[in-house]
Protein backbone atom coordinates (compact mmCIF):
# COMPACT_ATOMS: atom_id res chain seq x y z
CA UNK A 1 0.00 0.00 0.00
CA UNK A 2 2.76 2.43 0.98
CA UNK A 3 4.62 1.72 -2.27
CA UNK A 4 1.80 3.38 -4.21
CA UNK A 5 1.58 6.45 -1.95
CA UNK A 6 3.01 9.54 -3.63
CA UNK A 7 5.08 12.11 -1.77
CA UNK A 8 6.07 15.43 -3.33
CA UNK A 9 9.29 17.05 -2.03
CA UNK A 10 9.47 20.81 -2.64
CA UNK A 11 12.92 22.10 -1.68
CA UNK A 12 15.59 24.14 -3.43
CA UNK A 13 18.34 22.31 -1.53
CA UNK A 14 19.37 19.49 -3.88
CA UNK A 15 21.57 17.87 -1.21
CA UNK A 16 18.55 17.58 1.07
CA UNK A 17 16.56 16.18 -1.83
CA UNK A 18 19.17 13.43 -2.29
CA UNK A 19 18.99 12.59 1.41
CA UNK A 20 15.21 12.40 1.40
CA UNK A 21 15.18 10.16 -1.69
CA UNK A 22 17.66 7.80 -0.09
CA UNK A 23 15.58 7.66 3.10
CA UNK A 24 12.09 7.42 1.61
CA UNK A 25 12.25 5.84 -1.84
CA UNK A 26 11.72 2.32 -0.49
CA UNK A 27 8.48 3.36 1.20
CA UNK A 28 6.92 5.94 -1.11
CA UNK A 29 6.77 7.09 -4.73
CA UNK A 30 8.71 10.38 -4.67
CA UNK A 31 8.34 13.45 -6.87
CA UNK A 32 10.69 16.48 -6.79
CA UNK A 33 10.25 20.23 -7.23
CA UNK A 34 13.00 22.80 -6.68
CA UNK A 35 10.97 26.01 -6.18
CA UNK A 36 7.49 27.10 -5.13
CA UNK A 37 6.06 27.62 -8.65
CA UNK A 38 7.22 24.18 -9.81
CA UNK A 39 5.89 22.65 -6.60
CA UNK A 40 2.43 24.16 -7.19
CA UNK A 41 2.34 22.89 -10.76
CA UNK A 42 3.36 19.32 -9.89
CA UNK A 43 1.01 19.20 -6.89
CA UNK A 44 -2.00 20.09 -9.06
CA UNK A 45 -0.98 17.62 -11.77
CA UNK A 46 -0.01 14.64 -9.59
CA UNK A 47 -2.24 15.20 -6.51
CA UNK A 48 0.22 13.52 -4.12
CA UNK A 49 -0.77 11.88 -0.85
CA UNK A 50 1.61 14.12 1.11
CA UNK A 51 3.82 17.18 0.48
CA UNK A 52 7.16 17.88 2.18
CA UNK A 53 7.56 21.64 1.89
CA UNK A 54 10.60 23.81 2.60
CA UNK A 55 9.95 27.34 3.86
CA UNK A 56 12.86 29.39 2.54
CA UNK A 57 12.92 29.12 -1.25
CA UNK A 58 13.53 31.58 -4.08
CA UNK A 59 10.39 33.12 -5.52
CA UNK A 60 7.39 31.88 -3.55
CA UNK A 61 8.30 30.71 -0.09
CA UNK A 62 6.80 27.70 1.62
CA UNK A 63 4.10 29.67 3.43
CA UNK A 64 2.84 31.20 0.17
CA UNK A 65 2.82 27.82 -1.56
CA UNK A 66 0.93 26.30 1.38
CA UNK A 67 -1.66 29.10 1.35
CA UNK A 68 -2.32 28.62 -2.37
CA UNK A 69 -2.60 24.85 -2.06
CA UNK A 70 -5.10 25.18 0.80
CA UNK A 71 -7.16 27.65 -1.24
CA UNK A 72 -7.55 25.20 -4.14
CA UNK A 73 -10.40 22.65 -3.65
CA UNK A 74 -8.38 20.07 -5.60
CA UNK A 75 -5.43 20.20 -3.18
CA UNK A 76 -6.75 21.70 0.04
CA UNK A 77 -6.94 18.36 1.87
CA UNK A 78 -3.48 17.08 0.92
CA UNK A 79 -1.39 16.95 4.13
CA UNK A 80 1.59 19.32 4.19
CA UNK A 81 4.61 18.81 6.43
CA UNK A 82 6.95 21.78 6.70
CA UNK A 83 10.67 20.92 6.68
CA UNK A 84 12.87 23.80 7.75
CA UNK A 85 16.18 24.54 9.38
CA UNK A 86 14.26 26.94 11.65
CA UNK A 87 12.85 25.44 14.79
CA UNK A 88 11.39 28.40 16.66
CA UNK A 89 7.95 28.19 18.20
CA UNK A 90 6.89 31.24 16.21
CA UNK A 91 7.74 29.46 12.94
CA UNK A 92 5.77 26.41 13.99
CA UNK A 93 2.75 28.50 14.97
CA UNK A 94 2.85 30.28 11.63
CA UNK A 95 3.01 26.95 9.81
CA UNK A 96 0.04 25.70 11.80
CA UNK A 97 -1.89 28.85 10.93
CA UNK A 98 -1.20 28.21 7.24
CA UNK A 99 -2.87 24.80 7.55
CA UNK A 100 0.12 22.48 7.75
CA UNK A 101 -0.35 19.08 9.42
CA UNK A 102 3.13 19.02 10.95
CA UNK A 103 6.43 20.87 11.23
CA UNK A 104 9.84 19.16 11.36
CA UNK A 105 13.36 20.45 11.38
CA UNK A 106 15.65 19.12 8.67
CA UNK A 107 17.75 17.32 11.23
CA UNK A 108 14.89 14.88 11.93
CA UNK A 109 15.76 11.20 11.74
CA UNK A 110 14.58 9.16 8.76
CA UNK A 111 12.41 6.82 10.84
CA UNK A 112 10.64 9.75 12.51
CA UNK A 113 10.09 11.34 9.10
CA UNK A 114 8.65 8.09 7.72
CA UNK A 115 6.33 7.76 10.71
CA UNK A 116 5.15 11.35 10.37
CA UNK A 117 4.52 10.94 6.64
CA UNK A 118 2.72 7.59 7.09
CA UNK A 119 0.50 9.00 9.84
CA UNK A 120 -0.32 12.12 7.81
CA UNK A 121 -1.23 10.00 4.76
CA UNK A 122 -3.32 7.63 6.89
CA UNK A 123 -5.29 10.52 8.35
CA UNK A 124 -5.64 12.03 4.87
CA UNK A 125 -7.12 8.80 3.47
CA UNK A 126 -9.40 8.37 6.47
CA UNK A 127 -10.67 11.91 6.04
CA UNK A 128 -11.11 11.39 2.30
CA UNK A 129 -13.07 8.18 2.87
CA UNK A 130 -15.15 9.87 5.54
CA UNK A 131 -15.86 12.78 3.22
CA UNK A 132 -16.92 10.33 0.51
CA UNK A 133 -19.31 8.63 2.94
CA UNK A 134 -20.69 11.97 4.07
CA UNK A 135 -21.19 13.04 0.47
CA UNK A 136 -22.90 9.74 -0.31
CA UNK A 137 -25.14 10.16 2.72
CA UNK A 138 -25.93 13.73 1.74
CA UNK A 139 -26.65 12.60 -1.80
CA UNK A 140 -28.95 9.87 -0.51
CA UNK A 141 -30.68 12.35 1.77
CA UNK A 142 -31.06 14.77 -1.11
CA UNK A 143 -32.48 12.01 -3.29
CA UNK A 144 -34.91 11.10 -0.53
CA UNK A 145 -35.95 14.72 -0.15
CA UNK A 146 -36.28 15.05 -3.91
CA UNK A 147 -38.36 11.89 -4.02
CA UNK A 148 -40.52 13.23 -1.22
CA UNK A 149 -40.97 16.51 -3.09
CA UNK A 150 -41.85 14.60 -6.27
CA UNK A 151 -44.42 12.57 -4.36
CA UNK A 152 -45.92 15.76 -2.96
CA UNK A 153 -46.29 17.20 -6.47
CA UNK A 154 -47.96 14.01 -7.64
CA UNK A 155 -50.40 13.95 -4.74
CA UNK A 156 -51.36 17.59 -5.28
CA UNK A 157 -52.03 16.89 -8.96
CA UNK A 158 -54.20 13.84 -8.19
CA UNK A 159 -56.20 15.85 -5.66
CA UNK A 160 -56.81 18.56 -8.25
CA UNK A 161 -58.05 16.06 -10.84
CA UNK A 162 -61.18 15.43 -8.76
CA UNK A 163 -62.52 18.87 -9.69
CA UNK A 164 -61.36 18.87 -13.33
CA UNK A 165 -64.43 18.70 -15.51
CA UNK A 166 -62.96 18.78 -19.01
CA UNK A 167 -60.08 17.42 -21.05
CA UNK A 168 -58.68 20.95 -21.49
CA UNK A 169 -58.53 21.59 -17.74
CA UNK A 170 -57.04 18.13 -17.14
CA UNK A 171 -54.29 18.75 -19.70
CA UNK A 172 -53.53 22.19 -18.25
CA UNK A 173 -53.22 20.71 -14.74
CA UNK A 174 -50.84 17.99 -15.90
CA UNK A 175 -48.72 20.50 -17.83
CA UNK A 176 -48.45 22.61 -14.67
CA UNK A 177 -47.16 19.63 -12.70
CA UNK A 178 -44.69 18.66 -15.43
CA UNK A 179 -43.45 22.26 -15.41
CA UNK A 180 -42.73 21.87 -11.68
CA UNK A 181 -40.47 18.94 -12.62
CA UNK A 182 -38.73 21.15 -15.21
CA UNK A 183 -40.13 19.09 -18.08
CA UNK A 184 -41.84 20.06 -21.34
CA UNK A 185 -44.54 17.74 -22.65
CA UNK A 186 -47.48 17.15 -24.98
CA UNK A 187 -50.48 14.86 -24.53
CA UNK A 188 -52.90 12.60 -26.36
CA UNK A 189 -56.23 11.52 -24.86
CA UNK A 190 -58.32 8.73 -26.42
CA UNK A 191 -62.03 9.64 -26.44
CA UNK A 192 -65.14 8.00 -28.00
CA UNK A 193 -64.96 10.59 -30.79
CA UNK A 194 -61.25 9.90 -31.45
CA UNK A 195 -57.84 11.06 -30.15
CA UNK A 196 -57.42 14.67 -29.03
CA UNK A 197 -54.02 16.36 -28.65
CA UNK A 198 -52.70 19.04 -26.31
CA UNK A 199 -49.38 20.90 -26.31
CA UNK A 200 -47.70 22.73 -23.46
CA UNK A 201 -47.80 26.44 -24.23
CA UNK A 202 -49.34 28.02 -27.29
CA UNK A 203 -47.50 25.93 -29.87
CA UNK A 204 -49.64 23.42 -31.78
CA UNK A 205 -48.65 19.79 -32.16
CA UNK A 206 -47.11 19.07 -35.55
CA UNK A 207 -48.57 16.39 -37.85
CA UNK A 208 -45.41 14.32 -37.39
CA UNK A 209 -45.77 14.46 -33.61
CA UNK A 210 -49.38 13.27 -33.90
CA UNK A 211 -48.25 10.37 -36.07
CA UNK A 212 -45.58 9.47 -33.52
CA UNK A 213 -48.20 9.52 -30.74
CA UNK A 214 -50.42 7.11 -32.65
CA UNK A 215 -47.51 4.85 -33.65
CA UNK A 216 -46.03 4.72 -30.12
CA UNK A 217 -49.32 4.39 -28.23
CA UNK A 218 -49.42 0.58 -28.30
CA UNK A 219 -45.67 -0.08 -28.26
CA UNK A 220 -45.30 -0.46 -24.51
CA UNK A 221 -45.14 1.72 -21.43
CA UNK A 222 -42.07 3.68 -22.62
CA UNK A 223 -40.76 4.49 -26.08
CA UNK A 224 -37.44 6.34 -26.02
CA UNK A 225 -36.13 8.48 -28.88
CA UNK A 226 -32.98 10.13 -27.56
CA UNK A 227 -33.94 12.88 -25.14
CA UNK A 228 -37.64 12.44 -26.04
CA UNK A 229 -39.70 9.75 -24.32
CA UNK A 230 -43.30 8.59 -24.78
CA UNK A 231 -45.16 7.18 -21.78
CA UNK A 232 -48.32 5.27 -22.70
CA UNK A 233 -51.51 4.17 -20.99
CA UNK A 234 -54.74 2.90 -22.56
CA UNK A 235 -56.47 6.27 -22.77
CA UNK A 236 -53.59 8.72 -22.19
CA UNK A 237 -50.11 9.16 -23.69
CA UNK A 238 -47.46 11.75 -22.86
CA UNK A 239 -44.40 12.87 -24.81
CA UNK A 240 -41.63 14.31 -22.62
CA UNK A 241 -39.43 16.48 -24.83
CA UNK A 242 -36.40 17.16 -22.61
CA UNK A 243 -35.43 14.03 -20.68
CA UNK A 244 -32.16 14.63 -18.71
CA UNK A 245 -29.90 12.06 -20.36
CA UNK A 246 -26.85 13.55 -18.63
CA UNK A 247 -28.39 13.03 -15.16
CA UNK A 248 -28.95 9.28 -14.72
CA UNK A 249 -30.42 9.51 -11.23
CA UNK A 250 -32.93 12.21 -12.18
CA UNK A 251 -33.69 10.37 -15.42
CA UNK A 252 -34.56 7.23 -13.47
CA UNK A 253 -36.61 9.17 -10.93
CA UNK A 254 -38.66 10.75 -13.72
CA UNK A 255 -39.36 7.35 -15.24
CA UNK A 256 -40.55 6.17 -11.82
CA UNK A 257 -42.78 9.19 -11.28
CA UNK A 258 -44.36 9.87 -14.68
CA UNK A 259 -46.30 6.54 -14.90
CA UNK A 260 -47.84 7.34 -11.53
CA UNK A 261 -49.02 10.71 -12.83
CA UNK A 262 -50.18 9.41 -16.19
CA UNK A 263 -51.96 6.45 -14.60
CA UNK A 264 -54.08 8.86 -12.55
CA UNK A 265 -54.67 10.91 -15.70
CA UNK A 266 -55.75 7.79 -17.60
CA UNK A 267 -58.36 7.07 -14.92
CA UNK A 268 -59.66 10.64 -15.13
CA UNK A 269 -59.90 10.41 -18.94
CA UNK A 270 -62.00 7.26 -18.52
CA UNK A 271 -64.28 9.10 -16.09
CA UNK A 272 -64.66 12.06 -18.45
CA UNK A 273 -65.44 9.69 -21.33
CA UNK A 274 -68.16 8.02 -19.24
CA UNK A 275 -69.56 11.40 -18.22
CA UNK A 276 -69.67 12.55 -21.82
CA UNK A 277 -71.38 9.31 -22.88
CA UNK A 278 -73.94 9.73 -20.09
CA UNK A 279 -74.56 13.35 -21.10
CA UNK A 280 -75.01 12.25 -24.72
CA UNK A 281 -77.53 9.59 -23.64
CA UNK A 282 -79.44 12.13 -21.54
CA UNK A 283 -79.50 14.58 -24.45
CA UNK A 284 -80.69 11.84 -26.81
CA UNK A 285 -83.43 10.86 -24.33
CA UNK A 286 -84.52 14.48 -23.98
CA UNK A 287 -84.61 14.85 -27.76
CA UNK A 288 -86.69 11.66 -28.11
CA UNK A 289 -89.03 12.90 -25.36
CA UNK A 290 -89.47 16.24 -27.11
CA UNK A 291 -90.17 14.43 -30.37
CA UNK A 292 -92.82 12.26 -28.72
CA UNK A 293 -94.34 15.33 -27.07
CA UNK A 294 -94.53 17.05 -30.45
CA UNK A 295 -96.10 14.01 -32.09
CA UNK A 296 -98.66 13.70 -29.27
CA UNK A 297 -99.54 17.41 -29.51
CA UNK A 298 -99.96 17.08 -33.24
CA UNK A 299 -102.28 14.07 -32.78
CA UNK A 300 -104.41 15.97 -30.24
CA UNK A 301 -104.75 18.88 -32.63
CA UNK A 302 -105.82 16.49 -35.37
CA UNK A 303 -108.41 14.90 -33.08
CA UNK A 304 -109.76 18.31 -32.07
CA UNK A 305 -109.95 19.36 -35.73
CA UNK A 306 -111.77 16.13 -36.64
CA UNK A 307 -114.20 16.55 -33.74
CA UNK A 308 -114.98 20.10 -34.83
CA UNK A 309 -115.64 18.98 -38.38
CA UNK A 310 -118.03 16.22 -37.18
CA UNK A 311 -119.95 18.51 -34.82
CA UNK A 312 -122.02 20.36 -37.53
CA UNK A 313 -123.52 17.20 -39.22
CA UNK A 314 -124.42 15.85 -35.81
CA UNK A 315 -126.31 19.05 -34.98
CA UNK A 316 -128.32 18.71 -38.21
CA UNK A 317 -129.15 15.07 -37.42
CA UNK A 318 -130.22 16.06 -33.91
CA UNK A 319 -132.54 18.81 -35.23
CA UNK A 320 -134.10 16.40 -37.73
CA UNK A 321 -134.74 13.83 -35.01
CA UNK A 322 -136.43 16.51 -32.91
CA UNK A 323 -138.70 17.40 -35.84
CA UNK A 324 -139.63 13.73 -36.36
CA UNK A 325 -140.41 13.37 -32.71
CA UNK A 326 -142.68 16.41 -32.78
CA UNK A 327 -144.42 15.14 -35.90
CA UNK A 328 -145.03 11.75 -34.27
CA UNK A 329 -146.69 13.56 -31.40
CA UNK A 330 -149.01 15.38 -33.78
CA UNK A 331 -149.93 12.14 -35.54
CA UNK A 332 -150.63 10.45 -32.25
CA UNK A 333 -152.89 13.33 -31.21
CA UNK A 334 -154.83 13.27 -34.41
CA UNK A 335 -155.14 9.51 -34.20
CA UNK A 336 -156.66 9.79 -30.77
CA UNK A 337 -159.16 12.29 -32.05
CA UNK A 338 -160.16 9.91 -34.83
CA UNK A 339 -160.57 7.09 -32.40
CA UNK A 340 -162.89 9.17 -30.25
CA UNK A 341 -165.17 9.77 -33.24
CA UNK A 342 -165.02 13.53 -33.06
CA UNK A 343 -166.97 15.39 -35.70
CA UNK A 344 -164.01 17.34 -36.84
CA UNK A 345 -161.82 14.33 -36.84
CA UNK A 346 -164.15 12.52 -39.31
CA UNK A 347 -163.60 15.21 -41.74
CA UNK A 348 -159.87 14.53 -41.73
CA UNK A 349 -158.75 12.21 -44.43
CA UNK A 350 -155.74 10.19 -44.79
CA UNK A 351 -154.30 12.73 -47.16
CA UNK A 352 -154.58 15.44 -44.49
CA UNK A 353 -153.03 13.31 -41.85
CA UNK A 354 -149.86 12.99 -43.88
CA UNK A 355 -150.09 16.40 -45.50
CA UNK A 356 -147.66 18.10 -43.09
CA UNK A 357 -144.23 18.52 -44.52
CA UNK A 358 -141.53 16.81 -42.64
CA UNK A 359 -138.04 17.87 -43.33
CA UNK A 360 -136.09 14.95 -42.18
CA UNK A 361 -132.71 16.27 -43.27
Amino acid sequence: MAQSQKVLVVDDDRTWQVFLFAALQDSFVLKSAYDGAQGLQIAKEVLPDCILLDINMPGRNGYEVCKELKADPATNNIPIIFLSSKSSLQEKIHGFEMGAEDYLVKSAEADLLKAKISRAIEQYHEKRDMDAKVNAAQSAAFEALSGSADLGRCLRYVERTYSMGSFEILAAGLFQTMGEFGLRASLMFITPSGPIFFSQGSQDISPLEKEMFLASHKQGRFCDYGYRTFCNFKLASMLIKNMPLDQPERYGRIKDTVPWLLGATDGKVRTLNEQQSLVAEIEATQMATENLRYQFSTALLAIERTSSELAKPMEVVYESLEKIKEHHKNIAHKASLVASGGENQNELGANEIFSSDVDLF
